[in-house]
């Protein structure tokens, strides 16, 4: 395959006349430098980068790999005598030499024998003069009467910050415009260089002030002098205080994404912390100059970058006010629930899912005797798998709080979490930590993909869960499983906040009377109203809230449920969501089944599928009025069949737990349910349903006592 090189392009790209250029070059060289990382976290070869020099045919000169491509080394794709495309890449002066940063590239081919006899690109052209990257040459008189644009000349496309406010420690100067260039003079002879204004009444300018040029934050290595970023703020740290060997201090963080989708982490110490925390923002963008880059401490610090910044009295941050839309206001790498089981403990990562389950809210004593609140929640995704996230400290009380209220209205809300970190605790589990960031419902493509499969099937597609405390597995809290008979004997419902319980019960009843209503299919803001609607009285529907009048109505469930467990009975009820989960037709099948159809017996043969199935049932339990009396009511919040394999083994622990020898001891009495029908085929009373036939005493030997 004939290749050719792109002539004159090491020329071009030092020479920082490369605006739109895509090089085609050869890789003549590859080598590597170890760098160490003194936190000894993210991998043996954390800090390791490539050195590679590249070819046109002509000349070649040194360029620095990206980290973030060094996969392509180690795969042996980009190799010695590689032909690439350059994509992305920015020229820096490191040392007073031209370093091609490559930040992309597409390799045409891995390995060819050397083109041509390239030498070394020097310093010095032809002719006497100087590259620009080492020194600005003089305008020149064109046909437009203009300078040509050189990498250091502050009308590139990407040059440093317009006029506006500068962040800068013990400063309260802004930083003013850069003046326009110099027009030739009029005579033949060129005249000096002016400075910008920013540099008048200073002295000479020395010739690393040059304004710098704003790039990539994939681009930025510890080689480089000046820099600057443009970036946004996509979550800061508390200002927290520490103490060690040198003595108090106080030190902040924040993380910055850039339009090229490059991350990086900032921090300030001391004096440098409090000029910045008060002044940086969530969501703002700014111009970032100067600052040390060292290794990131990848224990603490989970972004894709190699290095983080660390700000210092030299350093400035000015406020980008024309809000930059091509930089996103986050960046997720998200992975499949299935993908956890193969990570390792502590691994961090993004994760979106369907909340399918959300618990109350409980507390726990650490070890150093403070307590704290966790909030546990169930997310399933495409996978077909499910897993436990426990949110921590103001989680639970924010977003968690959001989301058991969504999950109580029958919702099932899309969350995207950025840094969780998994666990092998109770199988595996995934948990929140301080840098974690929750998006409930978020508008992004990934979560309109995964609505759209829950809605459609995932819904009712069954999931394997990689938690041992999944929804039927939930009896390992002891704080959240209960029999029937609990729910009487405990009080529970009755305390100022309801109580979520988890029940494994057989529906026993169902009254068919009011198994729907008649609800208001308008919108109110994002939600539909799906209030009560009463007959118009000519063929219209009246909704009372809205006050409005529709032309049809939408039936909704209101279930209620007979459900009984080997210590007693109770009747709960179950709504839209849940009601379709139990009955497999929607309300409005339903009642034209029985209504519009009358077909009576399709219809007694669904309700009759129902019943004698048991299910996990978890329950919200409240006291309510009803007149003057006080009344404890159980609602359906979340339903599934029983998995007995799982189901088993939590008894079994249970019971090994509480010390009994054996199920045998606990059975439950024989002849429930006796009298409730006149077995299969019997008459059954008025628009009540009931289980067929009686239910001997085995079933509290088969399930250890449950």
């Amino acid at each position: 395959m004939a290749v050719n090189l792109t002539s004159g392009a090491i020329s071009i790209l030092t020479t920082g006349e490369s605006k739109d250029l895509k090089p085609v070059l050869q890789v003549t060289d590859i080598r590597l430098i170890r760098t160490q990382n003194p936190t000894g976290g993210g991998g043996e070869n954390n800090g390791d980068r490539y050195r590679v020099q590249l070819s046109d045919g002509s000349f070649h000169q040194q360029g620095m790999l990206a980290t973030q491509r060094n996969e392509l080394v180690i795969s042996q794709q980009l190799q010695k005598g590689s032909i690439v495309q350059l994509t992305e890449f920015v020229c820096n002066t490191i040392r007073e030499r031209p370093i091609i940063i490559i930040i992309n590239l597409n390799v045409i081919m891995e390995k060819c024998d050397t083109i041509g006899d390239p030498k070394p690109f020097p310093l010095k052209l032809p002719g006497g003069d100087t590259p620009s990257m080492t020194r600005p040459s003089p305008p020149t008189q064109s046909s437009s009467n203009q300078p040509p644009t050189t990498v250091n000349d502050t009308r590139f496309s990407n040059q440093a910050p317009p006029p506006g406010p500068v962040i800068r420690p013990h400063s309260n100067t802004s930083l003013p415009s850069y003046g326009p260039p110099q027009p030739p003079a009029a005579n033949n002879r060129m005249p000096p260089v002016q400075p910008p204004p920013m540099y008048a009444n200073r002295g000479p300018m020395a010739k690393n002030e040059a304004p710098p040029r704003i790039i990539p934050i994939a681009a930025l290595n510890p080689y480089q002098g000046r820099w600057t970023i443009k970036a946004r703020v996509t979550s800061k740290s508390e200002l927290r205080r520490y103490n060690n060997a040198k003595g108090d201090g106080k030190v902040f963080s924040f993380d910055l994404l850039d339009s090229d989708g490059g991350e990086i982490r900032a921090t300030c110490f001391n004096t440098v912390a409090d000029t910045f925390y008060n002044q940086i923002e969530v969501g703002k963008v700014y111009y970032l100059s100067k600052g040390t880059l060292k290794p990131a401490q990848k224990a603490f610090n989970h972004l894709k970058n190699d290095f983080e910044i660390t700000l210092d009295h030299t350093s400035t941050a000015q406020q980008c006010f024309d809000d930059d839309t091509s930089i996103p206001h986050q960046q997720f790498h998200f992975r499949l629930i299935s993908e956890v089981e193969e990570m390792e403990n502590n691994t961090v990562l993004d994760i979106i899912g369907v909340v399918t389950n959300v618990n109350p809210i409980s507390s726990i004593t650490r070890k150093n005797g403070m307590e704290a609140q966790k909030r546990t929640i169930f997310l399933k995704d495409m996978s077909t798998r499910s897993i436990e996230l426990t949110l921590w400290g103001d989680f639970c009380n924010k977003e968690g709080q959001t989301l058991q209220e969504m999950s109580d209205s029958g919702e099932f809300p899309i969350l995207a979490v950025k840094s969780a970190r998994a666990c092998d605790f109770n199988g595996k589990t995934l948990t929140s930590i301080v840098s974690s960031q929750l998006s409930i419902n978020p508008d992004f493509p990934e979560a309109k993909k995964l609505k759209t499969w829950f809605e459609s099937v995932g819904k009712n597609t069954p999931s394997v869960s990689m938690s041992l405390n999944s929804l039927s597995n939930s009896t390992t809290h002891p704080d959240s499983f209960k029999t029937i008979s609990q729910i009487k004997d405990e009080k529970l419902g009755t305390s100022e906040k309801p109580d979520y319980i988890t029940i494994n019960a057989t529906i026993w009843h169902m009254k068919l009377e009011n198994f729907y209503y008649t609800a208001c299919p308008l919108m109110t803001g994002e939600r539909k109203c799906s209030k009560k609607v009463v007959d118009n009285g000519d063929g219209k529907w009246k909704c009372l809230k809205c006050d409005k009048v529709v032309d049809e109505c939408e039936y909704r469930y209101i279930l209620q449920l007979e459900i009984q467990d080997h210590t007693g009975s109770t009747w709960v009820t179950a709504f839209q969501e849940i009601g379709e989960e139990i009955m497999g037709y929607s309300a409005k099948d339903l009642h034209d089944m029985r209504y519009e159809e009358q077909d009576n017996d399709k219809f007694t043969e669904t309700v009759r599928g129902v019943l004698h199935n048991e299910y996990c049932f978890k329950l919200k339990v409240k006291e309510e009025s009803w007149g003057d009396e006080q009344r404890v009511k159980s609602s359906v919040v979340k339903v599934e069949k029983i998995r007995f394999s799982s189901s088993t083994k939590v008894r079994l622990l249970e019971i090994e737990k509480n010390g009994f020898g054996s199920g045998a001891d606990r059975t439950a009495p024989s002849g429930i349910g006796q009298g409730q029908g006149q077995g299969q085929g019997g008459v059954f009373p008025a628009n009540q349903v009931g289980h067929c036939g009686g239910v001997g005493g085995g079933i509290g030997v088969a399930y250890g006592g449950y």
